[in-house]
């Protein structure tokens, strides 16, 4: 095959990708020299650097400096070889869970704004509900206010590997006549460490859920009597939409839920 051995800067750009002011960066650093200089100082370049070329394309994708790029260039080994793309291959796994975990995160809340716009504000209903992974964060200490028990949640959760973009929801279970509440993160199966039951729940939609807990749990306490049914374990409030999917706080939506059974004692009327 007859092929022109030299390239001109112009050619090796579109080739590459790389700009031509790169190109005559990367020259000027002694990271990828042209082979040959013609008239006027003009830069010329072999096919065999177009390897060299996309390799420094790929790995300043990875963002490896130029210095580390430029010192293996300079003193090139098949041992360097090998243990300089087993370093960058772990950059690039790293990268590729990074990518994982963010689109995860991005059908996670994409699923949460669906519900939202499904139900209205006020409407409860019951229905079937599926297990459900979750990152379960311990009780505040006590004394702690709402913003500090927050906080406090967001920090274990982080310091156990738990991404703060993942949306949060709070567990609420009846404690000597008032309520006791934990903070929960929805992990989508991943590091979770605790489940949301599956079975019969009564549901409830509101902008006042879960900000407003108190009263969104006196609408739906109201609701379960209507219905001969009591709450059978914790409740659960998760904010469908909030300041990632809303301009304003007044426009946030939740979801209240509670696993529910039939209450005998009401449906017979005692």
């Amino acid at each position: 095959m007859n092929q022109k051995k030299q390239l001109s800067i112009l050619e090796f750009s579109r080739l590459t990708g790389i700009s031509r002011d790169n190109l005559r960066f990367y020259d000027r650093i002694g990271l990828l020299c042209p082979e040959q200089r013609g008239e006027n100082n003009y830069r010329y370049y072999a096919r065999s650097q177009l390897n060299s070329a996309y390799l420094i394309s790929s790995l300043r994708l990875l963002e490896v400096g130029l210095e580390d790029i430029r010192r293996y260039s300079t003193g090139r080994t098949p041992e360097r070889m090998l243990a300089f793309f087993a370093q960058q291959e772990e950059r690039i796994q790293a990268e590729i869970a990074r990518l994982r975990e963010t689109s995860e995160i991005m059908k996670l809340r994409a699923s949460l704004a669906r519900e939202a716009l499904a139900h209205a504000d006020g409407e409860v209903l019951v229905e079937e509900r599926p297990r459900e992974r979750i990152f379960l964060c311990p009780p505040p200490p006590e004394g702690m206010s709402d913003e500090e028990s927050e906080s406090f949640a967001y920090e274990y959760a982080a310091g156990k590997g738990i991404h703060a973009g993942y949306p949060a929801g709070v567990l609420a279970t009846p404690s000597g006549g008032g309520w006791a509440y934990r903070f929960y993160f929805k992990t989508g199966g991943r590091r979770g460490n605790a489940w949301k039951p599956a079975g019969r729940y009564a549901v409830a939609y509101g902008r006042s859920i879960p900000d407003d807990f108190e009263r969104a749990w006196a609408g739906l306490h109201a609701f379960l009597a209507s219905r001969s049914l009591r709450p059978t374990g914790s409740a659960y409030g998760e904010l469908l939409l909030d300041e990632l999917s809303v301009q304003d706080t007044g426009d946030y939506f939740g979801r209240l839920e509670v696993p529910v059974a039939v209450d005998s004692c009401l449906e017979r009327g005692i």
